[in-house]
């Protein structure tokens, strides 16, 4: 297939993320497979980071823990004076924390910061791929419709006699043995009947003209007529319209008419037209395209949209023009309906059943109730109370939630991205709070050993 030089202005987009993805891509030979990796790469180097939070986290739920007998006791004697009894709770905040409480929050604004920078910004970065990957298919899949009509065209104008275009007419009457041959190497397509080349001609990137005319002045000039304008003119020589009180059919050429008898035993007649001959010759090259060009994984048949089963893998007219941001030429909807229908009919299929956006929220959930998990066990070794933080729980259904929705509203890409992220960040979990706990451990020993060599002894009289 000729892949398009120029592809509705929306050039290839470049960036820190897209191009770090590229090479990804390269290695993998699988966009899917390179944000996958890429994530793993991520997480990894997060980790480290992370690791550095987790022991803020550590320390600040042990804070938690050890005042937490008190809070419950302000709690209970002060629950019907809200005014006194958050007085009495900053006092006590003030009492364990410190000024160390301010730091460690911090610390926590910090890397949250870090890390809604690299979610953002590989949104972006990903948002553009998608509408450059949707555009890219879209117009690789137009110019092979167009050239597949453009090559039946000038076969069909170029006879020398009414009996050789009869002749002519002929092989598309027998349009099953018929079909267009793109030639990669060469640039060219052929139009093939049985193995034998009727007709071939180069592969048009761009159907743009010049046309001369009189200016106000008499002189000749030369006006540049739109690709469009010249594709609408071709599509409406084998594809007519009908206005209202037009008879259908009228303006087409009718190739066989075939007498067949129904179920019901009644004579019915099947008429062929050279546009439907055309048609259905040029639609096997656009679902070879489209095959070439999506890019499916696993149950999502694009993922460039979202895994949803209201959405389906070949976008509409309306949305492929937001994705281009509206740099269609005038006439570009007439030559989309043009084969995209038909296209759809075949291979439009429902792009996905919401597994990305419930497997985002479970994993995110689950993430959080094995913090959870763990700090609860520990202190329950350590015989201390479990931690009771109302923030905390709010923050283990608004992030979730949130994950949900960017899978829900965006790209599959993006969704596996933030899957990926999760379960790589759940799989490093217990590992980070062990070694946090470690060397929480080992600070606290040695500083209750440092605490008993200072410790005077001697009687005071």
């Amino acid at each position: 297939m000729a892949f398009i030089s120029s592809l509705l202005s929306v050039q290839e987009p470049s960036g820190f993320w897209i191009n770090i993805i590229r090479a990804f891509e390269g290695a993998t030979k699988n966009y899917v497979l390179a944000i996958i990796l890429l994530t793993v790469v991520i997480r990894l180097i997060w980790g480290l980071v992370d690791t550095g939070t987790k022991f803020n986290q550590q320390y600040m739920n042990s804070v938690q823990t050890k005042m937490q007998p008190e809070l419950a006791k302000i709690k209970a004697k002060y629950e019907k004076q809200p005014q006194v009894l958050q007085q009495k709770q900053n006092e006590v905040y003030k009492k364990y924390y410190g000024k160390g409480y301010y730091g460690s929050c911090a610390i926590t604004i910090i890397v949250m910061g870090l890390n809604l920078l690299i979610f953002f910004t590989l949104l972006s970065g990903l948002n553009v791929m998608s509408a450059y990957k949707i555009a890219n298919s879209y117009e690789s899949i137009r110019y092979t419709y167009i050239n597949c009509v453009n090559v039946a065209d000038h076969y069909l104008s170029n006879f020398e006699s009414q009996e050789d275009k009869l002749d002519r007419l002929e092989y598309f009457a027998d349009y099953e043995n018929l079909k267009f041959v793109i030639d990669d190497e060469n640039n060219t397509i052929a139009l093939v009947y049985n193995d034998v080349e009727l007709d071939k001609i180069d592969y048009k990137q761009d159907f743009s003209s010049k046309r001369p005319i009189l200016d106000y002045k008499g002189e000749t000039v030369e006006i540049v007529v739109e690709e469009n304008e010249n594709i609408i003119k071709l599509l409406d020589v084998y594809f007519p319209t009908y206005e209202e009180g037009e008879e259908e059919w009228s303006k087409d050429v009718l190739l066989d008419t075939k007498v067949l008898t129904d179920d019901e035993g009644n004579t019915v007649e099947e008429k062929l037209y050279l546009s439907q001959a055309i048609q259905r010759v040029a639609i096997e090259n656009v679902k070879k395209v489209y095959d070439e060009t999506k890019d499916s994984f696993l149950w999502i048949e694009n993922i460039w949209i979202a895994d949803t089963p209201f959405n389906k893998s070949i976008v509409s007219y309306n949305t492929l023009r937001g994705q281009v941001r509206n740099t269609f030429q005038e006439g570009e909807e007439r030559i989309y309906n043009a084969f995209m229908p038909d296209l759809k009919a075949q291979k439009s299929k429902t792009n996905g059943y919401f597994l990305l956006p419930i497997l985002c929220i479970a994993a995110a959930f689950l993430t959080m109730q094995l913090t959870k998990f763990y700090n609860n066990r520990k202190n329950k070794k350590k015989g201390l109370p479990k931690v009771d933080n109302e923030k905390g729980k709010i923050s283990q259904i608004i992030v979730p939630c949130l994950l949900g929705v960017f899978a829900l509203f965006y790209n599959s890409v993006f969704s596996i991205y933030m899957l990926t992220g999760q379960v790589v960040s759940g799989l490093l979990l217990v590992p980070q709070l062990m070694f946090v706990d470690f060397v929480m451990d080992k600070r606290k020993a040695k500083k209750e050993k440092k605490e008993l060599e200072n410790v005077d002894y001697s009687r005071k009289f």
